[in-house]
Parts: C-alpha cells; sequence; structure tokens
C-alpha cells in the first residue's frame, strides 16, 4: 500500500473517521493496517504501519497509549486509528497533546464500521489506484520506445523526454557542466552535494524528490539524469521507466559515437569527411555522401570549429566528448544547427549562420566562449583548443575551412597564444603583433576609438552600427545596406558622418587598416576576459 494518511481519509468508509490529533503529519506514508489491542503492540509496529484500536489495553492505562504513539513515531508509523464507544467514550486530553507535539495523526474511526470493512476499502482503493498507475507508466513506456525508434538526433530531446514523463528533469555532463533542466532551481541547487555515486538513487529536494541516475556506457558514466517528482510515493516499475528514458538519453546524447559502430551516421559521415580532406574524394562524390546523410548547413552561411585536446590530457577522448554534448546542448548554441564529427583525434563542427543576424562572427565567438566557460571551470581541460575557421558561403570552401582551422592551430603554438577559442582572423594580424602587450593594444584602441566610445561621448548609435556592420564586412556597402536594411546612400552618407568625427578618410587603406586592427584588438581584450 501506497497511500498517505490524507489520501486515505477520502476513502469510503474511513472518510467518516475524524482527524481529532496530528493534523502536520497527514502526509505520513501509510503502507499497511495493523489490529492491536495487546499491551506490547509497539514492539511489533513497523514504518508506515497504521494500528487500529479498541483501546482495550490501554483504557485504564494512559502511560501505555503515550508510550505506543512515541513508539509509532520513532519507527515512523503513520498513525493510531482509535474506535470510541466501546471502551473509551471519549479520548484523553493527554493523547492528543502529545499527537500533536510528535506530529503524528490519530483518528477516531466511526462505531458502526468494522475493522475489516476499513481495511479492505483501504486495499480496493490501493489496489485501484496502483493498477491506473501501472496502465499509465506502460503507456510511457511505449512512448519512450516508438520515440527511440523515429527520433534522430536533435536538441529538442529534453522536451520529449521530460514531456513523455510528465516529470521537470535535468540533464548533467560528465563534469557537472549543466546540458539542460526545466525546474524552477537555480544551478548549485541542482549540483548539490557534486560530485556524485555512480549509482542510481533518490534525493530530498525539498518539497520535491528527485531520482538520480548515471549515464554510463561501456567506457564507465558519462552524465547523470534527475527526474524530478512532487510525490513521495513511487512503484519499482516507475524507477524502470526512468532508467530506460535515461538509457534513451545515453544514447542520442551521442555517448557511445566513440565506440566506432560503422552504422553509425555520424561515424560514416566523419569517414566522408576524412577523405575529402585528404582528396581521396572528389567533391562530386562528397556532396552526393552529404546528400545522402541528410546534411544540410553546407547549404547556407557556415562556420568550422575543429577542437582539440593536447595527447597529454589523461582523457582526451572523454573531454572532447563532453565538448560536443557542450556545442549541441548549450543554451547559446542550440539556435545554430550543427554536425559534430570525429576527424584527426579532434571534433570538426559546423555550424550554420542565421543570415538575419547582423554580427554572427562576433556573436558566434561569444557564443562558442561563453558555451566552453561553464565546461573549462568545471573540469581539467587544460590543453583544449578551439580553432574556428571563416565564415564560408559555399559548399566547396569546407575544405578551406578545415585548413584555415589547422593554420590558426599551427601558428597559435608558434607564437604560444593560449586563448580556448581563437579565430582564423586573429592570427593574420596578431602574428605581426605577438610581441605586442595587452596593454600597448588597449591604448591603441582607446586612442583611435576615442571619438565613438569614449566615455563622454554620445554618438548617434546608428552610425556606431554602421561603421561596425561595414567593418565586419571588409568595407562592403552593398553588404552593409543589405544586413541594414538600408539604401547604399544612406550607408554612404553615415560613412562620411563618423568619418569627420575620426578625422579619417575611408578611402585611404591606412586609416581603415587603423579601424580594423583597433576593432580588432578591442574584440580580442573582450573575448580574453572569459
Amino acid at each position: 500500500m501506497h497511500l498517505t494518511v490524507e489520501e486515505a481519509l477520502t476513502i469510503y468508509p474511513l472518510s467518516h473517521a475524524k482527524l481529532v490529533a496530528g493534523q502536520k503529519g497527514v502526509s505520513r506514508i501509510l503502507r499497511s493496517v495493523n489490529v492491536m489491542d495487546a499491551p506490547d503492540a509497539g514492539d511489533w509496529v513497523k514504518s508506515g504501519e497504521m494500528l487500529f484500536t479498541t483501546a482495550f489495553a490501554m483504557k485504564d492505562h494512559l502511560e501505555v497509549a503515550l508510550t505506543l504513539l512515541r513508539m509509532l513515531d520513532e519507527r515512523g508509523g503513520a498513525g493510531l486509528g482509535i474506535k470510541v464507544g466501546r471502551y473509551w467514550s471519549q479520548i484523553p486530553q493527554e493523547l492528543f497533546d502529545e499527537a500533536n507535539r510528535l506530529d503524528i495523526p490519530i483518528l477516531e474511526l466511526p462505531y458502526e464500521f468494522t475493522f475489516s470493512d476499513q481495511m479492505d476499502a483501504l486495499f480496493n482503493a490501493e489496489h485501484t489506484k496502483t493498477t491506473k498507475k501501472l496502465q499509465t507508466i506502460l503507456e510511457k513506456q511505449k512512448q519512450l520506445m516508438q520515440f527511440a525508434l523515429r527520433h534522430k538526433e536533435s536538441s529538442d530531446i529534453f522536451h520529449m523526454i521530460s514531456g513523455i514523463l510528465g516529470q521537470p528533469i535535468a540533464v548533467f555532463g560528465h563534469s557537472g557542466n549543466v546540458l539542460f533542466h526545466n525546474t524552477s532551481w537555480a544551478e548549485d541547487i541542482l549540483l548539490h552535494q557534486w560530485p556524485w555515486h555512480k549509482n542510481a538513487q533518490w534525493e530530498g529536494f525539498g518539497d520535491t524528490r528527485c531520482f538520480r541516475i548515471p549515464l554510463m556506457d561501456p567506457q564507465g558514466c558519462t552524465g547523470f539524469f534527475k527526474v524530478y517528482l512532487n510525490s513521495p510515493l513511487t512503484l519499482k516499475e516507475e524507477e524502470a521507466l526512468f532508467h530506460q528514458a535515461a538509457e534513451i538519453l545515453t544514447y542520442h546524447l551521442g555517448l557511445d559515437i566513440q565506440k566506432g559502430k560503422d552504422p553509425s551516421r555520424q561515424h560514416a559521415l566523419s569517414q566522408v569527411f576524412t577523405d575529402f580532406f585528404g582528396r581521396e574524394l572528389s567533391f562530386h562524390d562528397f556532396m552526393k555522401s552529404c546528400k545522402s546523410y541528410h546534411l544540410s548547413v553546407l547549404s547556407t552561411t557556415y562556420q568550422c570549429v575543429f577542437t582539440t585536446v593536447s595527447p597529454e590530457h589523461p582523457n582526451a577522448k572523454r573531454l572532447l566528448n563532453e565538448v560536443r554534448q557542450e556545442l549541441i546542448y548549450h543554451p547559446m548554441m542550440q539556435h545554430y544547427e550543427s554536425e559534430h564529427l570525429y576527424i584527426a583525434d579532434g571534433l570538426f563542427s559546423i555550424f550554420a549562420l542565421p543570415e538575419e543576424r547582423l554580427f554572427h562572427k562576433k556573436e558566434f565567438i561569444a557564443a562558442l566562449t561563453t558555451c566552453l566557460s561553464s565546461l573549462t571551470t568545471r573540469t581539467s581541460a587544460s590543453g583544449l583548443n578551439c580553432w574556428v575557421s571563416r565564415a564560408k558561403a559555399h559548399p566547396e570552401l569546407v575544405y578551406d575551412a578545415y585548413n584555415e582551422c589547422l593554420e590558426t592551430s599551427r601558428v597559435a603554438h608558434r607564437l604560444r597564444m593560449n586563448q580556448i577559442v581563437l579565430h582564423h582572423e586573429s592570427i593574420e594580424l596578431f602574428s605581426l603583433f605577438q610581441h605586442l602587450s595587452e596593454e600597448a593594444m588597449r591604448s591603441y584602441y582607446n586612442y583611435v576609438l576615442e571619438p565613438i566610445y569614449g566615455n563622454n561621448k554620445h554618438i548617434d548609435q546608428e552610425l556606431a552600427l554602421t561603421l561596425e556592420v561595414y567593418l565586419e564586412y571588409d568595407g562592403s556597402i552593398n553588404e552593409t545596406s543589405r544586413l541594414l536594411f538600408i539604401h547604399r546612400n544612406t550607408v554612404s552618407y553615415r560613412l562620411e558622418k563618423i568619418a569627420d568625427i575620426l578625422q579619417m578618410d575611408f578611402k585611404k587603406m591606412s586609416d581603415v587598416l587603423r579601424l580594423k586592427l583597433a576593432f580588432l584588438f578591442r574584440n580580442y581584450l573582450q573575448t580574453s576576459k572569459h
């Protein structure tokens, strides 16, 4: 039986009983009912048990009643039901006071019903309730199975599983990074007592309980899954449902890609890209394979990232897998359609860039840096680097993007640049300024940009935006007008106006280069803060 005392009081004929004391204990779990009138009844009390009595053994000995009540409380009993009218005409006040002090319910049972009537009703109600719950669990198991069979890897998997279970959930990476949660709790509360043991168990969580399950593959624990419930009552079958959801999560999070299973789409795509980059596959055959695997990220403007981990890192493969999790499921990355493939001991990622966003390069780098910051603060990520290519607009340029990532890596190592996220554009000019201090960079951009961004300046924001878009897109008036939805003559007018403020001529390469360097230094220093 898995009822609360409060629920039991709604079931006929126990609904005719009166809760006369211990009202604060109605949430106690009622697992069984026993009838006892022996003086030593308390010695046999079990957790969750409610005692029914006629008060025969205690009618002349109040201390026996008080001792029984205290023993019920000590052993986690559900409460005491007393049939008044045979041996007690009324329940003594001292028993009420002690029950209220212990918060253990005392029920005044209806005299006209036998104990067996009330017990049978409770068992029948529990049977009906359990049957309905089992039917619901079976239906959820079917939904999970259907979901697992038809669902492709997608960032909405968390919402889908939470919806099927009908409960809030939280999903964590191996290092404690929160991949997803739709609870009302803050992350530090969700990670209470981290690190956790790698076994499934219940946690008390204020008025809510949660069931925590490690996400296991043959290599070990690769994350954790929590389901939050408001009900204190759970069947073993429901725990099995949560384990089933955890297994589906483990698969769809991509934790088994490392196993090298040939049927895996990611594994096959990784081989396609490896062959293309190695010039063992023509572009025509490459695109044919991409189409057969429904790869769509190359059909729009895209950005490539190659993530590497130092070979000396003790868990390089696991760390790359955690990076992959972050890149797919971090909230700031979810509006980018992406593909992530293991190539040449690294993780090659392709992100489709939303055309409607003005600064997708700047926003993308900021999102990428923020995404990885939560990972690097919780794990030993020394030797982790993300090399970022320029944005590309045509599928055949993915080869150039990959080589830009490799070139960024080579130059960064040669110049001993230690940023975790480094854009290819940075190394082109920074290779010329490798000995320049951050203070010198700061002084330079303050000097050049002070007329616009100085603390006491109140320049028109439209002018500042026009300048940034103009430089972001390499001085293209047509691209600036398209992205700002204004006429190219308006762009020219604004640039003339801001050129007067800066005392520059944008037709002079030297002035454009000064601005380019100033913004480059500013963006570098802003990124280095992370």
